[in-house]
């Protein structure tokens, strides 16, 4: 008996419902940051309802509260966010009977974690995938709403304080990577040299750090896909 569409989406919420649990906090110190370093809370709540990515999130905000040009927040989130095309795409592959329209609502709710539990999913399909977002999406902007008003509300101390929450997450999860590829060891420590590189050497210091930080991503992972080619198998996990 085929299984409806209510059930495959309410089976892919309860599959996703660790994420949602685990985004709540990071987006709340995300808020609490952002808000703490100026922007109003609406415009927090409105960042993260649009572009639902921590690493994105919090290159944009930064950028915004600099206030840099808005192509230069383009570029750098859209490198930042580059890798989600992708994911999306192997998605897409394993989805082929949905129409095109369907498929680029359903990418918008593609994250790291969220990718990683529907490439495990057998038989997946459109449905189940919206509800496996769906929880996680509600988390990252309820997080969000809370963080923004209590960002409102709590000295500037503290907001301080529970940024570096998103930065703990950041090392949480490049450190086992790391420790378990060398590549990857290697792009990491390329990428930090960059920058360091970028930011201290007279006249590379004149570069904008946003434009800094596009180089250095694009650098290091052009120079790791150069020198660690993956071959058709390893591609295809």
């Amino acid at each position: 008996m085929k299984e409806s569409r209510s059930k495959r989406f309410w089976d892919g919420f309860r599959y996703g419902a660790p994420i949602m649990l685990g985004y709540a906090p990071v987006s709340f110190a995300f808020a609490v940051g952002a808000v703490g370093s100026g922007l109003p809370w609406w415009v927090v709540i409105l960042i993260s309802m649009t572009n639902f990515t921590s690493a994105g999130q919090q290159a944009g905000a930064g950028l915004m509260v600099a206030n840099s040009a808005w192509y230069e927040i383009g570029a750098t989130v859209f490198v930042v966010n580059i890798r989600y095309m992708l994911m999306s795409l192997s998605l897409s592959q394993r989805m082929l009977q949905l129409p095109l329209t369907k498929k680029l609502l359903l990418a918008n709710g593609v994250t790291d974690e969220i990718y990683y539990l529907a490439m495990k999913k057998d038989g997946l399909t459109g449905w189940f995938f919206a509800g496996l977002s769906a929880g996680p999406y509600l988390g990252w902007v309820g997080g969000t709403v809370l963080g923004a008003l209590a960002g409102a509300i709590l000295p500037a101390s503290i907001a301080s304080a529970l940024g570096i929450a998103l930065y703990a997450m950041f090392i949480a999860i490049v450190v086992p990577e790391i420790k378990k590829s060398h590549p990857a060891l290697f792009v990491c420590m390329t990428a930090i040299a960059l920058s360091v590189m970028l930011a201290y050497l007279p006249g590379l210091s004149l570069i904008p750090s946003s434009w800094s930080l596009i180089i250095a991503a694009v650098g290091a992972a052009a120079l790791g896909a150069w020198l660690f080619p993956m071959d058709g198998e390893e591609a295809a996990v």
